[in-house]
C-alpha cells in the first residue's frame, strides 16, 4: 500500500514541480556496415558519445528499445532546447553515418524521477 495518501491536491502539488525536457526517439536508418569489425567500431563510438553526453549532464536516460524493428532507442535530454538537442544528435556517429535517424519531442516530467537500480 501507499505510505501517504494520494489525493488530487497532492497530485497537483507534484505536477506543479514538473518541467519540460526533450525526448529523442532513435529509429533505424540505412543498414549498418556488413563488416563486423566496422559495425563494432562505430557502435563503440556511438556508445562513447552517449556516455560523454551523460557525463557532461546533457542526458539523464538513454538506452536501446528491445524487439522493435524500427524504434532503436530513446534518450532524455536535460533541456527544452530542441535546436541544441538537434545539434548534439547530428554529431552522434551513428546519425552522421545514416545508420540512425532521430525524432525530437517535447517531454514533461518531474525532476528527480529515476529508474531503480
Amino acid at each position: 500500500m501507499h505510505s501517504k495518501e494520494i489525493t488530487p491536491e497532492w497530485v497537483m502539488s507534484r505536477v506543479a514541480t514538473g518541467k519540460q525536457f526533450i525526448l529523442v526517439l532513435l529509429k533505424a536508418g540505412i543498414p549498418g556496415p556488413a563488416d563486423k569489425d566496422e559495425a563494432r567500431r562505430i557502435q563503440m563510438q556511438h556508445l562513447m558519445y552517449l556516455f560523454e553526453m551523460e557525463s557532461a549532464g546533457e542526458i539523464s536516460i538513454f538506452g536501446p528499445v528491445m524487439n522493435d524493428p524500427v524504434l532503436e532507442g530513446i534518450l532524455i535530454f536535460n533541456t527544452a532546447d530542441k535546436q541544441k538537442v538537434s545539434g548534439l544528435m547530428d554529431a552522434d556517429p551513428h546519425v552522421r553515418a545514416g545508420y540512425l535517424i532521430y525524432e525530437v519531442h517535447d517531454f514533461f516530467t518531474l525532476p528527480g524521477q529515476k529508474i531503480p537500480a
